[in-house]
C-alpha cells in the first residue's frame, strides 16, 4: 500500500540551507512545519549533472557513471572533455556506448510498475536529459527550457509553449525562467497530465550565485522570486482535490562557496614539466578538467606519471585535496583512495584534485570561500569540492501522516531521494541510498569516520558519516 498517491519534487539549484532564513519566507515556513533533514549532503563532485544523476538513480557516481560535469573519454571524443551539459555529447555517448547511465533509475522503476513521471527542467539540456535518461522509452516526458531540440520528448516543449506562451528570456538573474517553470509545472504536470511523480528544476539561485555573487542583491531578489513560485505551487497542490495525499519534497543539489583566487593550473603544470591541458593535443600527456575540482587523466603509459602529477599537486598551496584511483593510491603518499568518495567506475581518471577552501567569511559575510581554476567571474560562487557549504543541501519533506515540525540531524543525501519516492508509492527499489525516516525517527545512531593522508607539508582530511549501512560524505579539505 502506498503512503502517498502523488509526489511533487521542487528543486532549487545551488541553494544553501543556511541562506533560507530571512530570505525565502515560504520555504522557511515549509521547513518549520514539516521534516527538515538539516544535515543532508550532496555527492562528490558536488556539481549539478553528477548530483542530478544521483538524485535520479539513488546511486553514487561509482555506479551510475556520470563522474563529473565534464570528463575526458579520449576514445570517444578526442581533444576535449565530454560536456554533460551538452545534449549532443550525451547523444554521442548513447550512440557509441549504449549506456550513458550504468544503473537503474527512478524513471525506469516507475515505468516498470506502470507509473509515470513528468519533469519541467530549466537547467542545462544535459541535466534535463539525465533526470530521466530513458524518458521516451519509459513513456514519460521531460520539458526543457532550451526547446524541442534539447529534450528526448519534444512534444512536452510544444505543449508547454501552447499553455504558457513562448520560451522565456535567459537574462541573469533568471526571473523569467523561474516564473515560466512554475507555470509549466502547474499547467502540464499538476494540470493536464497528473503523473505519479512531478519534478520542477529551478535554475536559481545557482546561476545568480555564479555570476552575481552569492550574497548580492541580485541573488537575494531571485531567491525571493523562486520562493514565490514555490509558494504558488504548494498552494495549488494543497488546494487541489488530491492535495492531502500528495507528498512534496523541497530540495537542492549542492551549495556554493565564493571564489577568492583564480589559478591557471594547466599553465603551472606545464611550467613544471607536466604537459597538461583541458583540450589535449598530441603533445599533451595529462588531460585535465577545470573548476574548483577536476580530473587528471593520463594520456601517456608512463607508470611514474600519476605519482609525479599527484606529488606536484600536493606541493601547491592552492590544492586542498588529492584522490587517486584505488589501484594507484597505495603507491602515492598523501593521496586518499577514490573509493572513499564512492568513485569506483571504469570511467574514473587516475587523479582527482580539489582546490583549497575554508569556512571563512566572503565579502558579503557568508562562510565558505576558495580557489578555482575557471568557470565564473572572480568573486562569483563555485561548487564541486567537499567544503561544508558546497556539500550541505536542502532536503525538506511534507508527506501524508509524516513527521511534522521536526529537524532531523541524521545523515541523508541525494542518493536517498529515489528510494524514498518509490517507497512512498509502494515500489521497492535497490539503491545505494536508503528510505528516509519520514514517519518515525531513525532508531540507529550515526557514526563518524575520518580518513587522513599526508605527504611533506601537505595533509588532508575527509569526514564521512554512516547510518543504516550507508556511508555519506560530510566534508573534507586541507589541514
Amino acid at each position: 500500500m502506498s503512503a502517498a498517491d502523488k509526489i511533487v519534487i521542487i528543486v532549487f539549484d545551488g541553494l544553501r540551507p543556511d541562506m533560507i532564513a530571512g530570505r525565502m519566507p515560504r520555504l522557511e515556513a515549509f521547513a518549520a512545519e514539516n521534516l527538515w533533514f538539516r544535515e543532508a549532503r550532496s555527492v562528490f563532485p558536488s556539481v549539478t549533472r553528477v548530483a542530478t544523476t544521483s538524485t535520479a538513480t539513488g546511486a553514487w557516481p561509482g555506479r551510475h557513471g556520470i563522474i563529473n560535469n565534464a570528463f575526458h573519454m579520449p576514445g570517444l571524443l578526442p581533444g576535449a572533455p565530454i560536456d554533460t551539459s551538452d545534449f549532443a555529447h550525451l547523444a554521442l555517448m548513447r550512440e557509441r556506448l549504449d549506456a550513458i547511465v550504468t544503473t537503474q533509475s527512478l524513471g525506469q522503476a516507475l515505468a516498470a510498475q506502470g507509473k509515470r513521471m513528468g519533469a519541467v527542467h530549466c537547467g542545462s539540456a544535459g541535466a534535463a536529459f539525465l533526470i530521466n535518461h530513458d524518458v521516451a522509452r519509459n513513456g514519460h516526458w521531460t520539458f526543457s527550457v532550451h526547446g524541442e531540440a534539447a529534450t528526448q520528448t519534444p512534444e512536452a516543449v510544444a505543449r508547454g509553449i501552447a499553455l504558457c506562451g513562448g520560451l522565456p528570456a535567459m537574462d541573469v538573474p533568471k526571473f523569467d525562467v523561474v516564473d515560466y517553470a512554475g507555470r509549466v509545472l502547474k499547467g502540464l504536470a499538476l494540470g493536464e497530465d497528473q503523473p505519479d511523480v512531478s519534478l520542477v528544476w529551478l535554475p536559481e539561485p545557482d546561476t545568480s550565485f555564479h555570476y552575481c555573487q552569492i550574497g548580492s542583491a541580485q541573488s537575494r531578489a531571485v531567491m525571493a522570486a523562486a520562493d514565490a513560485v514555490f509558494g504558488m505551487l504548494v498552494d495549488h497542490i494543497r488546494s487541489g482535490p488530491g492535495g492531502a495525499r500528495t507528498a512534496i519534497i523541497a530540495m537542492s543539489d549542492h551549495g556554493q562557496i565564493s571564489t577568492t583566487k583564480e589559478v591557471d593550473l594547466g599553465a603551472q603544470m606545464n611550467a613544471a614539466g607536466l604537459p597538461a591541458h583541458h583540450r589535449p593535443d598530441e603533445d599533451t600527456r595529462i588531460a585535465i578538467t577545470r573548476g574548483n575540482m577536476g580530473e587528471l587523466r593520463m594520456l601517456s603509459d608512463d607508470p611514474a606519471l600519476p605519482g609525479a602529477a599527484a606529488q606536484w599537486l600536493m606541493g601547491s598551496d592552492d590544492i586542498g585535496m588529492v584522490f587517486a584511483r584505488d589501484d594507484l593510491a597505495g603507491a602515492i603518499p598523501g593521496a586518499l583512495p577514490m573509493s572513499l568518495v564512492h568513485h569506483t567506475h571504469e570511467r574514473c581518471p587516475e587523479i582527482y584534485y580539489v582546490m583549497r577552501s575554508d569556512e571563512g567569511a566572503d565579502d558579503h559575510g557568508l562562510p565558505g570561500r576558495g580557489a578555482y581554476t575557471a568557470g565564473v567571474p572572480l568573486g562569483g560562487g563555485m561548487h564541486g569540492g567537499l567544503n561544508r557549504h558546497e556539500m550541505n543541501t536542502v532536503l525538506i519533506c511534507d508527506v501524508p501522516d509524516g513527521r511534522r515540525s521536526a529537524v532531523d540531524m541524521t545523515p541523508a543525501g541525494l542518493i536517498d531521494i529515489a528510494p524514498t519516492v518509490l517507497s512512498l508509492l509502494g515500489v521497492g527499489y535497490q539503491a545505494d541510498g536508503r528510505v528516509l525516516p519520514l514517519f518515525t525517527p531513525e532508531a540507529e545512531a550515526a557514526t563518524d569516520d575520518v580518513a587522513e593522508a599526508a605527504s611533506g607539508a601537505f595533509a588532508q582530511r575527509l569526514h564521512r558519516r554512516a547510518i543504516g549501512g550507508r556511508v555519506y560524505l560530510d566534508r573534507g579539505g586541507r589541514v
